[in-house]
């Protein structure tokens, strides 16, 4: 709010009465002027984005995202005086018209879709932008907000400032808002929870690799192997498969007589008889990393009282509230 605070100093009464923020956005130019601007990015040296968007397409990443982003949509916003000013009924007025259509009347763009994608960046990549356009003849006065895909966003350490990739337009303090998970390392980028997660999500592809391949050969293959004598001559091994064969084409789900042979039926182990409970420990161990409780994302229990979830949903309010006070 620093942005508004300073802004609105320089103010008495004077607000733009068309708010047209298309024509002054730095991002609107951006994808007019420039074709690799839906080309993927590096978030930081040698790591792709492709990897936190790929891991975003988990179910269960999805869904505590989403848990987050229905949160705000359902909150939505209220506009307050600071506690030693009188209410600026025009101030409010204007603020709550920005927030509800931040890039004008004429655009698609609202509050939700607004909100939304910086939530789901911020959740999934651990940074969100936003571009604060400004009306230079009102004092620079806020007039639009735009969200930024953070792989166009590049930090220019010779002025210490954020740009866009391969542009060179680098931004004021105030024309850019850029929220954070911030890391314990200082980085100027944020943390995401995927880099907790990373080997979870890549056992659960693992996990359920395994399982499409042995649905698509309709079980195990081998389900059996039959064991011949080591002294049986190789005459009558090709006589005993050979009737093997025909009996099979005759009668393939009924039974199999053996001549001098032992048919050894291949099982599931004991490791892959544990593939629901490995499915459900990641499964676990990712709505523990988002911080949401399982009745938030529709896991339910027959033992789940009703206490338990008053306490997992006050729990998850102290969550969001420490969540949003990033982007106050």
């Amino acid at each position: 709010m620093s942005i508004f605070t300073r802004t609105f100093d320089g103010l008495k009464s004077r607000f733009p009465i068309l708010r047209r923020p298309q024509a002054d956005s730095r991002y609107m130019d951006l994808l007019y002027d420039y074709s690799w601007v839906l080309a993927r990015r590096n978030k930081a040296k040698g790591i792709g984005l492709h990897t936190y968007y790929k891991a975003g397409q988990n179910v269960w990443v999805n869904a505590c995202i989403q848990v987050f982003v229905n949160e705000v949509r359902n909150l939505g916003f209220k506009i307050k005086s600071p506690e030693d000013t009188h209410q600026n009924a025009e101030r409010i007025n204007y603020l709550t018209n920005l927030f509800n259509n931040p890039m004008g009347y004429n655009s698609q763009d609202t509050y939700s879709t607004l909100q939304s994608p910086m939530w789901h960046s911020l959740l999934l990549l651990g940074d969100t932008f936003c571009e604060v356009i400004t009306d230079e003849q009102f004092n620079k006065i806020p007039i639009g907000f735009k969200f930024i895909p953070t792989e166009l966003m590049y930090y220019y350490e010779d002025t210490d400032q954020w740009g866009f990739v391969d542009n060179g337009y680098r931004f004021e303090s105030d024309e850019l808002i850029h929220v954070k998970e911030p890391g314990i390392r200082g980085s100027v980028w944020g943390r995401s929870p995927i880099d907790v997660l990373a080997k979870d999500l890549t056992l659960e592809i693992l996990g359920r690799s395994f399982t499409k391949e042995i649905l698509e050969r309709k079980g195990l293959d081998p389900s059996g192997i039959i064991e011949f004598d080591s002294n049986l001559n190789d005459q009558a091994y090709a006589e005993e498969i050979a009737r093997l064969q025909a009996m099979a084409n005759g009668n393939r789900r009924g039974t199999m007589i053996l001549r001098g042979a032992r048919f050894n039926s291949v099982g599931i182990t004991q490791e892959d008889m544990e593939y629901n409970q490995l499915m459900g420990d990641i499964r676990d161990r990712i709505i523990a990393t988002f911080g949401v409780p399982p009745t938030k994302v529709s896991i339910m229990s027959n033992n789940l009282h009703e206490d338990t979830v008053k306490s997992q949903d006050k729990q998850f309010k102290k969550t969001f509230s420490g969540k949003a006070k990033l982007f106050e």
